[in-house]
């Protein structure tokens, strides 16, 4: 067989249009969420000179769990994780869910 004549299951399609499921689209927009989410709390934590361990502690958390928020693991994500991060961290956190468009989550620090 041929490994130049494998495909994609998105373009085995003869000519049809492909939509995929809303739950597909729904999961991929969490995990898409969850990684910004990972990202901005590796730069807080790293900022604040902080290690996994001691940011555990305050989250009241293990540091393992704080290893799999940085990584985009912790689904799916909730209002109390995001309430504990942002105390944790002295942030606010600004999540915007737009129908038809990506979530968006930013940290904005808290004035000195």
């Amino acid at each position: 067989m041929s490994h130049t004549r494998w495909k994609l299951s998105r373009d085995r399609s003869s000519g049809v249009s492909h939509v995929e499921p809303a739950e597909v689209v729904a999961e991929r927009e969490q995990i898409r969420l969850a990684l910004a989410l990972g990202q901005l709390v590796y730069d807080r934590r790293v900022a604040l000179d902080l290690t996994q361990a001691a940011l555990a502690e305050r989250l009241g958390m293990t540091a393992d769990d704080v290893e799999a928020v940085e990584l985009g693991g912790m689904l799916p994500l909730t209002a109390d994780l995001l309430v504990r991060l942002a105390t944790a961290l002295g942030v606010t956190v600004d999540l915007h869910v737009v129908a038809d468009g990506h979530p968006t989550v930013v940290f904005e620090e808290h004035a000195a």
